[in-house]
């Protein structure tokens, strides 16, 4: 991890259904702030190249958690029987 006069710096955001995210392109980048209910702010700016693989790493977890949902469903169903 990069350290500046040996200070690290970790963020972190949880993004759920309530998080606003607001998305605007500045030049050659994207900018993006995800703000909670509670305040607080996180920034993210990518570049496209940054962003095109930011989009392909999002999509396949959000094929793993669909693909997680599914099998979770199908197993819950093939739980139910005749009672």
């Amino acid at each position: 991890m990069f350290t500046n006069g040996g200070i690290s710096v970790d963020s972190w955001v949880r993004v759920e259904e309530h998080c606003s995210i607001e998305a605007e392109v500045v030049g050659d980048e994207a900018q993006f702030v995800f703000s909670g209910r509670r305040g607080g702010e996180l920034s993210l700016v990518v570049t496209e190249a940054g962003l095109e693989k930011v989009v392909e790493h999002f999509q396949r977890a959000l094929d793993q958690l669909r693909s997680a949902e599914a099998e979770a469903g199908s197993a819950d169903l093939g739980q139910l029987g005749p009672e």
